[in-house]
């Protein structure tokens, strides 16, 4: 009879060393992460929650948690602690268990997409030419947002990238350029060829554009032979942004009456063009 009792009382110890009723009280909750930010809508963060008792140990086999958001149309969640992004804004998602409670503030920020311009470039003359790279981010509705973007080369020994997308050449081959926003990212292909320049040729070397209207140069770029090295990428600026801007892939605009010089910079050479607005 002993014995059968010490064997009961064994068995006891264990079911109770197993289980979180014969001792281990919920004292705390923690949640990870403790923040988070979703780019895009109906995009999804698994919020994970751990009862904890009075040492800070987890407590297994624990009851079940009740999840809920301050703004279900911002930031929804299900019984699971899955977040899924719905508009632009903030809430709060709050975890519960008997009277414990953990919260988790949630940022949406509406992202659709990245665009960087141009797509593909060539960079050509002795290393160090540099080009800047732009970026465009569109929200669902496709209006362009401000939003910071994160740059990476895939390949730091061809080519570096600034924080702010000005790419530079380091030696001959590809890298690829990534402007990442959360988990959107798109990226330009550059190709990185350190052939000597000979000279530099901007077309049209004149150009008359009423305001608005719109002149696309072309650059024209040759070797020490006398060849014409192909595809190669300018770097384009305005000596008067306020009469004509120009982007990254040669396109000026005009924006008021006036005059301003469009400059085209390919390795170490350089070649201009007068573009008049009236």
């Amino acid at each position: 009879m002993r014995l059968r009792m010490r064997a009961t009382a064994s068995a006891l110890v264990l079911i109770c060393a197993a289980s979180a009723g014969c001792g281990q009280k919920p004292a705390a909750l923690q949640v990870s992460p403790t923040k988070v930010k979703l780019y895009g809508l109906e995009r999804a963060q698994r919020l994970v929650a751990r009862v904890l008792d009075r040492k800070g140990q987890p407590i297994p086999n624990a009851p079940s948690l009740n999840w809920s958001s301050s703004m279900p149309a911002v930031a929804d969640v299900d019984g699971t602690g899955r977040v899924v992004s719905k508009k632009e804004g903030k809430a709060i998602i709050r975890v519960t268990l008997e009277n414990l409670s953990a919260q988790v503030p949630v940022e949406v920020v509406d992202v659709k997409g990245v665009e960087v311009q141009p797509a593909a470039a060539k960079l050509v003359g002795a290393p160090g030419a540099s080009l800047p790279l732009q970026v465009v981010v569109r929200d669902s509705k496709n209006a362009a947002v401000a939003v910071p973007v994160t740059w990476s080369s895939s390949d730091e020994k061809v080519a570096t990238v600034s924080p702010d997308g000005l790419v530079t050449s380091l030696s001959q081959g590809k890298a690829v350029i990534l402007a990442k926003v959360g988990d959107l990212q798109t990226g330009a292909e550059v190709l990185v060829d350190p052939r000597p320049i000979g000279r530099v040729v901007l077309l049209p070397a004149t150009a008359l554009v009423h305001a608005g209207d719109s002149q696309h140069y072309q650059v024209l770029v040759y070797g020490l032979d006398g060849k014409e090295i192909e595809g190669a990428s300018a770097r384009f600026s305005s000596s008067n942004p306020d009469v004509v801007s120009v982007d990254a892939t040669g396109i000026a605009t005009g924006r008021r009456n006036g005059a301003a010089t469009v400059r085209a910079e390919v390795g170490s050479r350089t070649a201009e063009s007068t573009i008049i607005v009236n």
